[in-house]
């Protein structure tokens, strides 16, 4: 892949997820009383593109279709925590902060990856900077949130503490995976999941009495709409997938710290949210905390 197209695809992923977080502020305007609901349509709306996609880029090969007990539980761990906890936690915490908050809250993902590897994956140790990296990860989230005795039950705290959730459930799904070598690819395992994960969230709506309608979206929902499952869902995951084979994970992973810049700059622009200094400082703590987690990695990519 050449230099060229390889920077073209990191740009156009950090701008589709940057800009992703500002489209579920823009659709929740319209159906704040259905956030789950509304993260099924984004699945579903995905899957409708990804699924045929991964069968027309899997050509002859049949492992796009999961047909082991791994292959099975790779898309499950997928659908339960990586899309669909995921994004029910995204979409319902961002009905109380704004797009920037979350989307730095959600950049932390990959410190907690590192955490939860140590205990999941045997042979995955927390050496001594790790473990320094995760404490300043989550310093970061607690300078985010800068919650004072009297907003600890405040809705802005606990809409930050469901975003951290929904960080915490793409790093738990994709670490606990690790443990099921599968045979079907990832591209295709992803549209798998959004699928699964799609119709989950719909039970999860019907169960939460969330109302299954769209008579009040107007035009702006239905932009917000296809930008999150088509642009920011579809064709980014296989964006990502493909620069994960090219470059390696750890380079690719470098893109998350991208997004949150993505989101100040386009939250200000479409939605006037303020970028706070607490905001700055606690995303500077969560990259500190991730350069100290994959250092050595960080260390072999300068040399």
């Amino acid at each position: 892949m050449s230099r060229k197209r390889i920077a073209a695809l990191f740009a156009y992923i950090a701008l589709a997820w940057g800009g992703s977080f500002v489209a579920i502020k823009i659709g929740l305007n319209t159906v704040s009383h259905a956030p789950v609901f509304f993260a099924a349509l984004r699945l579903l709306v995905a899957a409708v593109v990804a699924l045929p996609a991964a069968a027309f880029l899997a050509g002859d090969d049949d492992r796009w279709i999961p047909r082991t007990r791994n292959d099975i539980a790779v898309v499950a761990f997928g659908a339960v925590f990586i899309m669909g906890g995921a994004n029910a936690f995204l979409f319902a915490g961002e009905q109380g902060t704004t797009s920037s908050v979350s989307s730095v809250l959600f950049s932390l993902n990959p410190v907690i990856a590192t955490a939860l590897a140590a205990v999941i994956v045997p042979e995955d140790d927390l050496s001594l900077s790790q473990g320094v990296g995760v404490l300043l990860g989550i310093l970061g989230v607690v300078v985010v949130a800068h919650p004072t005795p009297s907003q600890l039950t405040g809705g802005h705290v606990v809409s930050e503490l469901l975003v951290f959730c929904s960080a915490l459930c793409i790093a738990l799904g994709s670490v606990a995976s690790q443990r099921f070598p599968a045979n079907v690819n990832a591209i295709a395992s992803t549209a798998w999941s959004l699928g699964a994960g799609g119709v989950l969230l719909l039970l999860v709506a019907l169960a939460l009495g969330e109302p299954i309608t769209l008579n009040s979206a107007g035009p702006n929902f239905y932009l917000a709409l296809a930008y999150l499952g088509i642009l920011a869902t579809a064709v980014a995951y296989t964006a990502y997938f493909s620069l994960i084979a090219d470059i390696g994970a750890a380079r690719t992973t470098l893109v998350s710290y991208l997004v949150p810049i993505v989101t100040a700059v386009v939250s200000v622009l479409f939605l006037s949210e303020p970028v706070t200094p607490f905001l700055v400082g606690g995303f500077a703590l969560i990259v500190c905390g991730f350069l100290l987690v994959n250092r050595r990695v960080i260390a072999r990519l300068l040399a």
